[in-house]
């Protein structure tokens, strides 16, 4: 890991919480800084996984629901000839 370029976060930890991080890392061997920024890596990677997903869905149902407008026009129109 470079130092150099790395930023510092102080985050709060229950001391439980702390207590199973510090035993994972040493059991293995690895620093606990390390664990955490692989920690936020994975979390972000996977958020950004399901926003983008919800994003494609999103879309997906927009030209689903401009197929259905259009198919109701004929409809509406109609309708509003007797109104």
């Amino acid at each position: 890991m470079k130092t150099q370029d790395n930023r510092k976060l102080v985050i709060e930890l229950e001391p439980s919480v702390y207590e199973e991080i510090e035993e994972y890392c040493t059991e293995a061997d690895m620093e606990k800084s390390e664990l955490m920024s692989d920690c936020i890596q994975c979390y972000v990677k996977e958020t950004m996984n399901k926003m983008d997903a919800m994003r494609k869905g999103y879309a997906e149902m927009g030209h689903i629901n401009l197929e259905i407008c259009s198919e109701f026009d004929g409809c509406e129109s109609e309708a509003h000839t007797h109104i």
